[in-house]
This record gives C-alpha cells, structure tokens and sequence, in this order.
C-alpha cells in the first residue's frame, strides 16, 4: 500500500490537470449541443434538459475548481519535496538577514518543519481529491432525479394547463423526502433512541427506522458515497465538514443556475434599470428578429425573423418558425379534427402580419425547411413597393384571435398572445427600383472600355 501510495500521487497530478481543462470548457459544449436543438423540444425535453444543464454546468464548475485547488495543494507539496531534497535541514535561522530575535523566536514556534509541511499538504490534496467524487456522485445523482421528477411533474401538470404548478409541487414533495427523510432518521434514531433506549428494541421502531432508512438509500446512493463520507467526517471535525460538504452542494446549484441565466439572458446584473426589460416592450430593435445578427442565445428563442436590418428590395423575406413546445396548445384548437391534416395552413392561422398597420395577406406563404436555423416554419415575402423609404415596423401578433383578457393556454405562458414589432430600414436602390427606361429610348447599357 505504501509503494502503490507513492505512485498514485503522479496519477493525481495528471488527473487534475486534463480534468480541470476539461471541467470549464464543457459547460459551453453542453449549451451549444441544447441551444441547437432546443427549439424541437416537448415539454418533457425541455424540463429535463434544462435541470441537467443547470446541475451539469454547476458541476462542472465546482468540480473544476476543486481539481484547480487540488492541483496547486499537490504542486506545493512536490515543491516541498524537492525544497527538503536539496536542503534536508530546512530553514536556517542562523542566516535569516532581516529579522530580529523576538520575531526569529516567533516563527520557529508558529512555523512547521518541511516534514509537517509536507504531511499537511498531502493530507489536504488527498482529502480534496477524495472529497471531489462524494461531490460529483452526489450531485450527479441529485441532478438525475431532479430532472426525473421535474420531468413527470411538468407532463402531469401540462395534462392540466398548469405545467410550472406541477413543476413547483414535484420539486416541493422531493425536497421534503430529500430533506426531512434524513432529519426525521436523525431525531428518532440519534436523539429519541439514545435517550431512552429502551425503543431500540421495540420491532415497531426498528421498522420505521428501516423504512426510512430505504428511502434514504432512494435518494442518495449510499454504498457509493458514505464510505467516504463517513471516513473523511469521522477523521476530521464532523460538524465543520457536514458544513462545508452541504454549503458546497448548495453553491454547485446556485453557480449552475446563475450560468444558465448567463447563459440565455442578456445580462444577470440589475445596473440596466434605465434600460431593463420592461422598457424592451414594443417596438425594439432584437438582433434575435435578423438572421445575420442571431447569437447563441438566439436559438433557443423561436422569434419570427428577417434576413438583415437594412433592406434594398422590393419584397421582403420573413421567417415564421413553428415550435411544437409553443405552437401545438394552439393548433390543437385551431385545426381539431379533421383539420389537423392541413399542414401549412393550421400555420396560417396563429400569425397575423401588418406593415405600419397595414394588413398583410398571409395567403402566399409557404411551409419551409430551414438547415441553417435548425427549425420549419412559413416563408413569405412581404410587398415593399408602396412604402416610402426609411424606418418600417413589420408587427406579427401569435394568436391573434385571443382577446385581451383571455387566460393563456398553459401557465408556461407569460399571456394568451404574443406580439413581435420588428423595424427595419428601408433604403430602395433608386436606380433600379424606381428609375424606369425612357419611353421610345431602350435601357441599354454602357460598352466596356
């Protein structure tokens, strides 16, 4: 065991090393691959996809740091070694220039020798090491079933209408089991039978104990984590490691969520309080609504959308996505029956389209495909021959039918209808939109040199 533990400390140095490069570039890998596919999620895939990126990316996090701190405590003590190789009698305070008798007598009281130094670092780095996989077993673990139960949760409350209600009683009813099963174990067993031990005997409490014990053993995959749990507790200070061991399982899931939100808003600091989203309404300018402007964030926002900002043409392209987490409440009742089967038309029926308040006709458009987008939807051109040029509103309302007071679908919904004001800069090519040949004379055009 000495031998193997000699050589188990290189396999830690190599391990912390790729790991923490790993660690931080994966919670940007992880986004992309569900920004890229989120727009075709059902409800189902959305909850668990997002639980799994909250607790992954938190984890990620955390556990890279740790192998970061772990990687300098180990590299402080290879530097330890090598410093007691080449000056096996430590420090010299014969020759210690600058510091005086009463502080000299100071340090080699407070100062440990590089032999207790080296045995606290390795006791650190090992203890760190061994502390990491209790933390990522448990959160792993934790993370599965949250998603799990957030997951059946959501799909019965969406059965409902109420599908964040059902979020919030799923989540409620697993904190209760995760945090009361224990604590329940702790005062029946720690507390009740140690002071009267006669119930240790009683088959009636034994059972109760077992039963809870199982649901404990449900939640948190003991065999894996407690041996080391339990070794670590027991050889330090118990109560100051359950502190640490809870308030870094709780930073782990605050880290992961302030990530997401990073990661899909604009900004999680409140300075924009001149500017926040409250003063986003109406007509705004998004670079989610131009196709050359979307960032990542974008694409998990399935917004009606034009090819740029600026237009030159006569006609103009406009991009209607279909999102079945969104769209399918609403087709249900607008195409039931028989006419579920009408494809591009059912589309038809949640937009409305006006251009400066002028109505749109719709009727031209058609079901597309777009690769570039990762979403199907309409495409349609919208006439720009009657307008003058400048700054133009394109206004698309999502279920237009629905009346101002009218409760959304689902509770998922901030409302029963979404509008989207688009503005645009219309700048015609004079020369060849509105310049037309003179009449008898034939447009022709000029000979190279």
């Amino acid at each position: 065991m000495a031998r193997l533990r000699d050589r188990t400390d290189e396999i830690e140095l190599i391990i912390s090393g790729l790991t923490t490069l790993a660690l931080f570039t994966l919670p940007g890998w992880l986004f992309e691959q569900v920004a890229g596919h989120f727009t075709h999620f059902s409800v189902s895939s959305v909850i668990g996809s997002t639980m799994m990126l909250v607790v992954l990316t938190g984890l990620c996090y955390g556990l890279g740091t740790c192998f970061l701190l772990h990687l300098l405590a180990r590299a402080y003590w290879v530097g330890l070694i090598g410093l007691r190789t080449v000056f096996p009698g430590g420090i010299n305070w014969d020759r210690t220039p600058g510091i005086g008798p009463v502080t000299r007598e100071r340090y080699r009281g407070r100062l440990p020798d590089l032999q207790t130094a080296i045995e606290r670092s390795d006791r650190l780095a090992s203890s760190l090491f061994a502390v990491i996989s209790v933390i990522a077993l448990g959160i792993f673990w934790v993370g599965a079933l949250v998603a799990v139960t957030a997951t059946i949760g959501g799909l019965v409350g969406a059965r409902f209408g109420a599908t964040n209600l059902g979020l919030g009683i799923a989540f409620l009813a697993l904190v209760v089991l995760a945090v009361g099963g224990p604590l329940l174990l702790w005062l029946l067993d720690a507390v009740l039978g140690t002071r009267w031990p006669g119930l240790q005997r009683a088959g009636w409490f034994r059972a109760l104990l077992g039963g809870l014990a199982r649901i404990n053993g449900w939640l948190v995959p003991q065999r894996l984590i407690l041996p080391v749990q339990l070794t670590l507790q027991s050889n330090t200070r118990p109560v100051l490691f359950i502190l640490a061991l809870m308030l870094s399982v709780i930073s782990i899931v605050l880290i992961g969520q302030l990530s997401f939100a990073r990661a899909t808003q604009f900004t999680v600091s409140g300075e924009f309080r001149y500017l926040d989203d409250e003063h986003l309404d109406g007509v705004v300018f998004r670079s989610g609504y131009y196709e050359d402007m979307r960032d990542g964030r974008d694409r998990m926002r399935a917004w009606p959308s034009i090819p740029t900002f600026e237009q030159r043409g006569s006609k103009l392209r406009l991009f209607l996505p279909y999102q079945p987490l969104r769209d399918n409440l609403l087709l249900d009742r607008l195409c039931p029956g028989e006419d579920a089967g009408l494809g591009a038309d059912c589309l038809k029926r949640m937009w409305s389209i006006s251009l400066n308040g002028v109505p749109v006709d719709t009727t031209d458009f058609l079901p597309g495909e777009r690769l570039d987008l990762n979403m199907r939807g309409l495409v349609g051109a919208v006439p720009l021959d009657e307008i003058m040029p400048g700054i133009q509103v394109l206004s698309i309302v999502w279920n237009p039918t629905a009346g101002e007071d009218e409760v959304a679908m689902d509770d998922r919904y901030s409302s029963a209808q979404l509008r989207y004001n688009i503005p645009f800069l219309f700048t015609p090519d004079f020369e060849r939109e509105f310049k037309a040949p003179q009449a008898g004379r034939p447009s022709v055009s000029p000979a190279p040199e």
